[in-house]
């Protein structure tokens, strides 16, 4: 997550998920929206946070508080460009997806197991080196190691 200077405050940048309901992009019902005030949400939810006025429909975004104002009978999907920097991201199809996420989860597995055997090989050094002591009680060397 990247942090971009916005007016006086400090805001998160987009990422691949939407800030509100934390849910991945998608294609088909979370499309990634972006206000006027130039954050995006998904359209789930920003039509869950538009609020009726006269005859237009009102979001306020929920990390400025800039009011987004759609009128002339449209829908927010009509009025709101879709974010096509995070659009490109997206997984065309629900197999595309699910193989991101396989193929992110085996990954992850790849790290763990090289995490796993670095330890491994560290503890194998250490053990492994040889460690000789002088004892003064019997005057004699011991090594550690046996």
């Amino acid at each position: 997550v990247q942090l971009s200077l916005s007016g006086p405050a400090m805001v998160l940048c987009e990422d691949r998920e939407c800030g509100v309901c934390y849910q991945p992009y998608s294609r088909q019902d979370r499309i990634p929206r972006v206000l006027h005030c130039r954050h995006t949400f998904c359209a789930t939810c920003l039509e869950t946070m538009s609020q009726p006025k006269s005859d237009m429909v009102t979001v306020c975004c929920p990390l400025c508080r800039q009011t987004t104002c759609v009128g002339r009978g449209l829908s927010l999907q009509e009025a709101l460009w879709v974010n096509s920097r995070l659009w490109e991201y997206i997984p065309e199809s629900k197999e595309e997806e699910e193989e991101v996420k396989e193929e992110e989860e085996e990954e992850e597995g790849k790290e763990e197991e090289e995490e796993e055997r670095v330890e491994a090989n560290r503890q194998t050094q250490a053990s492994s080196q040889n460690t000789t002591v002088y004892c003064t009680g019997c005057k004699q060397y011991r090594d550690l190691t046996q």
